[in-house]
């Protein structure tokens, strides 16, 4: 598995419309890793019509963040994950459990405001080929794209990952980038729904280094 710990979280730096269609053979003889995402819900026309989903730079949500998601690319390519000069998507290790843990996450990075707003949003169960996803360390992410836009310290990511890290029960342990989304991976999809009232405390998140997308 092309692991990597500590990392930023969820969603994809694509919009809907940014498809392509599929050019790569996948080999579904190695293992497959599961993941899940929240993308905007037209996101599931444009696989079912192209067949894949891409990254943008012009989606990105801030060009400050472009050189620490330069940095993810070529650690990718390290791997042998090649994005074909595009930013990679986003996700997060481990299976759709739709509890809360899934929607917090959802809510710290995107701040959906009210019924209209979680209405643009779906969140899909994925099963990639573990060849395509390079894992980080949510935590050492936001600290390195925090070096990386404000100076304060060499911005040096730490690729290591503990294994505690797999294991903890909200979504701010170990992220996934992929270098494109194919439609045979996503294994189902339902509508973002809006965490409990009283949801189970989770560590807070820093939503300026958040990455996700909110289009």
């Amino acid at each position: 598995m092309t692991s990597v710990t500590n990392s930023e979280t969820d969603l994809m730096t694509a919009e809907p419309g940014d498809v392509h269609p599929p050019q790569l053979v996948v080999n579904w003889h190695n293992p497959p890793v599961r993941l899940w995402t929240v993308q905007h819900r037209a996101v599931l026309e444009s696989l079912a019509s192209a067949g894949q989903l891409v990254g943008d730079w012009a989606r990105v949500m801030s060009p400050s963040f472009r050189p620490a998601y330069e940095a993810m690319v070529a650690e990718m390519g390290r791997r042998g994950v090649d994005c074909a000069g595009r930013p990679p998507l986003w996700a997060w290790f481990g299976p759709d459990t739709r509890d809360d843990q899934v929607a917090l996450t959802a809510e710290l990075l995107l701040c959906p405001d009210g019924p209209e707003e979680y209405g643009r949003y779906v969140v899909l169960d994925l099963d990639v080929p573990d060849e395509f996803a390079v894992l980080s360390a949510y935590d050492r992410w936001n600290d390195f794209l925090e070096a990386a836009m404000f100076g304060e310290g060499p911005p040096t990511m730490d690729w290591s990952i503990d294994q505690g890290e797999y294991d903890i029960s909200y979504a701010a342990g170990v992220q996934a980038c992929l270098p494109h989304l194919l439609r045979p991976w996503v294994l189902g999809s339902r509508p973002l729904e809006p965490s409990s009232d009283e949801p189970e405390q989770v560590p807070a998140v820093d939503h300026t280094t958040s990455h996700l997308d909110p289009s």
